[in-house]
């Protein structure tokens, strides 16, 4: 837990639950609220107020809560600073140049990973990700990848809490077959997803390892089905590379 500073309670207690309501993967209701923080229902409707007063949350049609514009504002002007972010840009978009398509760079936020940079491709056929977009952990390329680079201890641990809903008819909700997935992805260094998270996209995923072997992000090459080749070292083999070089440019 964060140290306290004298004078902040109130202003800690709301950062808490803004993170709380900006990790979860549905909108709460002010009921959920009160049922998963340890506070009063005054309270917590005392900090959504202060919250929603500066733009911070917004409110949905049904009465939900959810991340507002100036907290993205915020988020986009940070990741706009990410290190890792000017680090890997030039060799993103080497990458995007060897494979020909749309490459993402992902950091992890919650219970999935946010993209906090995306080198188009050339290809009139693009995709419709924006800078910002959240994915889920079971069902990205990026995400998986990440899966596959914790310590197993972690990911079974974070497995056996997870909730792998179907964001697409093909995404894997399985365990099993996730945790196959998985075991697969650590012995080849890569994954790969077929639809699981948009429709008509596959992608090659792989993690960005850091000093202490855990993952520090995660790179991926999104591919219109129709433009997918056969030949898989065609996106692989610079991935692995681009995924290694930023490593070593971190000094991880």
């Amino acid at each position: 837990m964060t140290k306290q500073v004298q004078g902040t309670q109130s202003f800690s207690r709301s950062i808490e639950l803004l993170q709380h309501i900006v990790d979860r993967s549905e909108p709460p209701s002010l009921r959920d609220l009160v049922e998963e923080r340890s506070l009063t229902r005054p309270t917590i409707y005392r900090l959504l107020a202060g919250l929603e007063a500066e733009a911070l949350i917004v409110q949905t049609a049904d009465r939900r809560y959810k991340a507002g514009p100036r907290l993205i504002n915020l988020a986009r002007h940070s990741l706009a600073q990410t290190d890792i972010r000017e680090t890997a840009r030039d060799l993103l978009e080497t990458l995007r140049d060897k494979t020909g398509e749309t490459v993402h760079l992902a950091i992890r936020c919650g219970d999935g990973l946010v993209y906090i940079d995306k080198i188009e491709s050339h290809e009139t056929v693009r995709m419709s990700s924006t800078i910002g977009t959240f994915v889920p952990l079971h069902s990205s390329g990026v995400g998986k990848a990440y899966l596959s680079a914790l310590p197993v201890q972690s990911f079974q641990s974070l497995l056996a809490n997870m909730t792998l809903e179907a964001i697409t008819p093909y995404t894997t909700t399985d365990p099993a077959a996730l945790e196959e997935q998985i075991e697969t992805c650590r012995r080849q260094g890569y994954v790969f997803d077929s639809q699981e998270n948009e429709a008509g996209i596959a992608c090659y995923g792989a993690a960005i390892v850091g000093d202490r072997d855990d993952p520090v992000a995660a790179v991926s090459v999104s591919v219109p089905l129709f433009r997918l080749s056969k030949e898989q070292k065609r996106y692989t083999g610079p991935l692995l590379e681009c995924v290694n070089n930023i490593s070593n440019r971190l000094g991880v």
